[in-house]
């Protein structure tokens, strides 16, 4: 059996660090910003919730604070460690409203809710 002594693989940004960088900054700046889907989710102090979704179409989800029933936050450990998760609202059903994946401070967003709720 042969053991490896040199494992070697062409790296582009020490091959063209101009164009190497340039890549990185689209690959790591535009695409997580595509694959999310440009969701943005905003909390007004009135009580209203606005949620849109899409870049190219877009949907636009409007709903008060006193129409939710739940606000589920799911978090793996790795997700905890980096104040990240996912949140579910619910108004009425069995499925959920709004669902958004990777926000940060997801608990700090459904105790926001719940002082809304309790407000009205």
């Amino acid at each position: 059996m042969s053991n490896i002594l040199i494992q070697a693989k062409p790296s582009m940004l020490r091959n063209s660090p101009i164009t190497g960088t340039i890549f990185g900054i689209l690959t790591l700046g535009l695409v997580p910003f595509i694959w999310r889907g440009g969701r943005i989710l905003t909390i007004y102090d009135n009580g209203d919730i606005s949620f849109q979704k899409g870049i190219a179409s877009r949907e636009n989800i409007e709903l008060q604070a006193s129409e939710i029933r739940t606000v589920k936050v799911q978090q793996s450990l790795f997700a905890r460690m980096m104040n990240a998760g996912n949140v579910e609202i619910y108004t009425t059903g069995d499925t959920p409203e709004i669902s958004i994946a990777g926000l940060s401070n997801p608990n700090h967003i459904r105790e926001t809710l719940k002082s809304l709720q309790n407000a009205k």
